[in-house]
């Protein structure tokens, strides 16, 4: 059998040792590639993804920028700059899509730390990149993506016991140990951290790391995704003063599966613990980590506010959103969560004059109705364009 030009064990192998890859996060039986095992899968796969020299990178930004007008979208984060090739070759692609003056749209590049150098000098590799790849439509910010446990889509995140169902444990894409060391690098030389982190394990990890770092009122922190969290820990992540740019599609998409296989129907009900964190005062901007979720910011309020799974069920309502929290995390907050709230988010004076028009009032339809609301156009920086 041969797996993407790979002909026995010994080969598959080779290619995990070969990118670092935990030899658990795979199978050659099965041609399987996950976790930390997927550089040695985007080695084949990069041609295809990126289409280098084929044009089709230029094709594929875009018809992500036209969906981005679509769903009246004004700024992006690309978080994890650099997971499908390396940070360069994919900062020069969006550089070269964005960086086009009649682009009413501007995204923000963050490395992942696991790219970067770790005996680089940081000011130097930010001022570089700056020069390199920031302008009006380009953001390069103080910035850094780091990742802890697995993916939730994959069960691979990790859980405190009972764990799952079928007694399987979930992986670590950056052990304990190796993760939470960089944490004190990253805080001293004024970078604010996001941590992609998805099990209440994995949470408990990373908060317990987090809570030495000294307070410091330029820098932020935010938990990426935060799949499930426990009373307790939305506690400690309110006491910490962090945030949280999370996906309420899990409970829309997985909540249903997860109550048969995995996590069993309590805890099931509770993916996405989005109310108890509003109780709290948390900063929440709910994200859509395309392309497994549609760019769709209404579409996701309104997951948030109503908790409906695909099977139509209502799911821990004392967990959804307000009506206001709810379009808050997809305006205000979301700038907040990418530091970027001094120039956009409200629209008051001194900031980008950047929002969408709707065809309804959302107070008009209700947290019920806000999938149903209609982009007509945005405005980007006083500049009107329609979807």
């Amino acid at each position: 059998m041969s797996v993407g030009g790979i002909r026995s064990q010994a080969e598959f192998d080779a290619r995990f040792k070969s990118v670092g890859a935990d030899p658990a996060h795979g199978n050659c039986a099965c041609g399987l590639f996950t976790e930390t095992a997927l550089p040695a899968a985007l080695a084949k796969l990069r041609p295809v993804l990126l289409g280098l020299g084929l044009g089709e990178e230029t094709k594929g930004m875009a018809a992500l920028q036209q969906m981005m007008r679509q769903s009246g979208v004004t700024t992006a984060s690309a978080m994890a700059t650099g997971i499908f090739a390396d940070f360069d070759t994919e900062a020069g692609l969006i550089k070269a899509a964005f960086e086009l003056p009649d682009n009413p749209s501007r995204i923000m590049l963050m490395p992942m730390a696991s790219r970067l150098d770790p005996a680089a000098d940081l000011d130097g590799w930010l001022a570089k990149t700056t020069a390199a790849y920031a302008g009006p439509h380009v953001r390069v910010d103080r910035r850094v993506k780091l990742l802890a446990d697995g993916a939730f889509f994959a069960l691979n995140m990790r859980m405190n016991p009972p764990g799952f169902v079928d007694w399987h444990q979930g992986r670590w894409i950056t052990p304990p140990a190796l993760l939470t060391k960089p944490f004190a690098r990253y805080w001293s030389a004024g970078f604010s951290l996001h941590i992609h982190v998805n099990g209440d394990e994995g949470l408990d990890v990373m908060l317990a790391g987090l809570e030495p770092l000294p307070v410091r009122r330029a820098q932020t922190i935010t938990f990426e995704h935060l799949g499930y969290s426990t009373e307790a820990q939305n506690r400690r992540i309110a006491r910490l003063g962090l945030m949280v740019l999370a996906q309420p599609n899990y409970i829309r998409v997985l909540g249903d599966t997860y109550s048969r296989n995995g996590l069993g129907p309590g805890r099931a009900e509770n993916i996405s613990r989005l109310g108890s964190l509003e109780r709290r005062g948390v900063p929440v901007g709910p994200h859509s980590a395309f392309n497994m979720v549609p760019i769709d910011p209404l579409y996701r309020a309104w997951i948030a506010a109503n908790r409906i799974t695909i099977e139509g069920q209502a799911m821990a309502p004392n967990e959804r959103l307000t009506l206001d929290k709810s379009l808050r995390p997809i305006t205000i907050e979301a700038a907040q969560v990418i530091g970027m709230d001094a120039m956009i988010g409200p629209i008051t004076v001194g900031k980008r004059a950047d929002f969408a028009v709707l065809d309804k009032d959302p107070e008009a339809v209700g947290s019920a109705g806000l999938h149903e609301l209609k982009v007509v156009g945005a405005v980007f920086e006083e500049r009107l364009s329609a979807a």
